[in-house]
């Protein structure tokens, strides 16, 4: 087979190293990869997709990635965005202290973390890596877009996690993106939206992940891909931001099928110009922020330009002011009119999504990792003070009769007992709200499958269980250090590759021969809801947790008449 742009020497040689790097031109240039899997795989890492947001562009729509003369190398990640990093710590002390190991063994892995040297941050973060099996442009193989997770906060493409070459071995082209994060890539200052033709702020990190897709449609090609055929697939912060993709009409043709994993709802309910529940507007929020980095409010001279002072502040003192105060330091995806005309969860009711096949599901443990980085049962409310051991009164109003029943099945809650408060954000913040995406999506007449991943290593003192990203090896065939597979583990990895290439391919993740442990995955069916369930087995069995699923979505399409009737 043609290899297009190909020079290894040994190209027919699949088991062997090659012994020259693989080269494509895209449309700013030539780029030089570098081959792995021994010689199967072409990876393209630090590949510019739109100029660096820096100076004047901060907090600016993405511009189109400058062109180059020449080769340039594309052998080492780009830098990922500024982080912010707020509760790592918390999470990774979870997640190591509840694998059931011996704590000495815990204290050293801690220890040899905060001796690890840290990626490099830098505004200038707009950078992609892809791999590729064929570098053929007739291949016209299936591509897959990674959105990485991180709270809209953190988190990078390259993290190791899916800094693997897995699924491209199973006939894919892989694309993993980075997007400005936090301040610098939501910030919402009304000051902005002069400079906007559209009358609007915020949404940077959401305009570089369409542009990145643009970048795809564009130039994927090159690399053996078919730019009719792209799936966009995240987890948690990723997740949410494939609806946004499904909700904005900017991204609408730029993507064929999407997969969502554990799509978290905190950042659903935040407007450019309005409150909403205990969320300020994200203009109130980053009018908060000005006044704190003294460029307006009572500490300002008279006269002076906000944003102009903001953008002449060094990206490491804007960060550090962000790290100084939880209540100014987080910002988020806005509904904005525009970019995210409306919150995905009223999309998605009302029939308005990307009428596209859609994979989506969530774990059986997502609360474990993630209560303690918020420290409430209701994300919305996680900056208010909360009673010692008696229901939220925030929770009450919410959920008014249904409150005695979910104290039913959640024995405790009414004490702030942790198991109790641990399994309510979970299948509210997580199952809840993946079974009403499923349910409309499915209602529309649109393709849609639905998952729930309960694998939970076999370890005695393992108190987690299959918790927030505990898929994300099993996706990615990824193998970390710290959290070691075992061979059963690989063959499940395996399977579920399989099954979210074969969507990728041909929009039916049943498009591989079943095995033994690949049953066959219905199509969701609001009438008989059906998931699939990843486990020790992979077996198809009736939605297990119907009836909280259904007093949380309840509150979904209260909530999402409030926004409407707010707006």
């Amino acid at each position: 087979m043609p290899r297009g742009h190909d020079t290894g020497q040994d190209a027919g040689k699949d088991d062997m190293p090659r012994r020259t790097n693989p080269e494509v031109e895209i449309a700013q240039g030539r780029l030089a990869g570098r081959w792995k899997a021994k010689g199967k795989i072409a990876v393209f890492k630090g590949v510019p997709f739109a100029a660096p947001p820096v100076g004047d562009r901060r907090w600016r729509p993405p511009a189109p990635a400058p062109s180059w003369s020449g080769t340039r190398d594309a052998g080492k990640h780009g830098p990922m965005a500024i982080q912010r990093a707020a509760g790592f710590e918390t999470f990774m002390h979870e997640l190591l202290g509840g694998q059931g190991w011996h704590p000495s063994r815990v204290r050293g892995l801690e220890a040899l973390m905060q001796r690890m040297p840290q990626p490099e941050q830098s505004e200038d973060c707009l950078y992609l890596t892809v791999r590729s099996p064929a570098l053929d442009a007739e291949a016209k193989l299936p591509v897959m877009v990674w959105i990485h997770g991180g709270d809209h906060q953190d988190g990078s493409g390259s993290d190791i996690f899916y800094d693997t070459h897995k699924l491209a071995a199973h006939g894919v082209v892989t694309v993993n993106i980075n997007y400005r994060l936090g301040l610098f890539g939501y910030f919402a200052h009304p000051d902005l939206r002069s400079e906007s033709e559209h009358d609007v702020a915020g949404n940077y990190g959401t305009l570089d992940q369409i542009a990145a897709l643009e970048w795809v449609r564009d130039n994927i090609a090159a690399f053996g891909g078919d730019p009719d055929n792209v799936t966009i697939f995240g987890e948690s912060a990723g997740g949410e931001s494939v609806l946004h993709m499904m909700t904005s009409p900017l991204a609408r043709g730029l993507f064929h099928r999407a997969i969502a994993q554990s799509p978290a709802n905190g950042g659903q309910l935040i407007h450019l110009d309005r409150p909403f529940l205990a969320h300020p507007s994200a203009e109130d929020r980053s009018r908060d922020f000005a006044a704190a980095a003294g460029v307006a409010g009572d500490g300002a001279r008279d006269g002076d330009d906000v944003i102009a002072r903001l953008r002449s502040m060094s990206a490491a003192r804007l960060h550090e002011i962000v790290l100084e105060d939880d209540a100014t330091g987080d910002h988020y995806p806005v509904i904005d009119g525009y970019v995210l005309p409306e919150s995905p969860f009223a999309a998605f009711a009302a029939g308005r999504q990307a009428p596209v096949p859609l994979l989506i599901g969530s774990n059986a443990d997502e609360g474990t990792l993630i209560l303690p980085a918020l420290g409430a049962p209701m994300a919305e409310y996680r900056y208010l003070t909360l009673p010692d051991d008696s229901v939220q009164p925030e929770m009450a109003e919410a959920f008014g009769d249904d409150l005695a029943r979910l104290v039913e099945i959640y024995p405790g809650l009414d004490r702030r007992d942790r198991r109790a408060e641990v399994d309510f954000v979970g299948d509210r913040m997580f199952g809840a709200p993946a079974y009403y995406y499923a349910r409309h999506h499915a209602s529309a007449g649109h393709h849609t499958h639905l998952y729930h991943f309960a694998r939970v290593p076999k370890l005695d003192g393992q108190t987690i269980g299959a918790y927030h990203a505990a898929e994300l090896p099993f996706v990615h065939g990824s193998t970390v250090p710290i959290l070691p597979m075992t061979a059963a583990d690989k063959a499940l990895a395996r399977e579920m590759m399989r099954y979210w290439t074969d969507h990728a391919r041909r929009a039916d993740p049943n498009a591989s021969a079943p095995g033994v442990n690949h049953p066959e995955w219905p199509r969701f069916d609001p009438d008989d809801p059906r998931w699939i369930r990843f486990d020790h087995t992979v077996t198809v069995e009736p939605v297990q947790r119907r009836e909280q699923y259904a007093i949380f979505t309840a509150l979904i399409d209260r909530r999402v008449e409030e926004m409407t009737a707010g707006g």
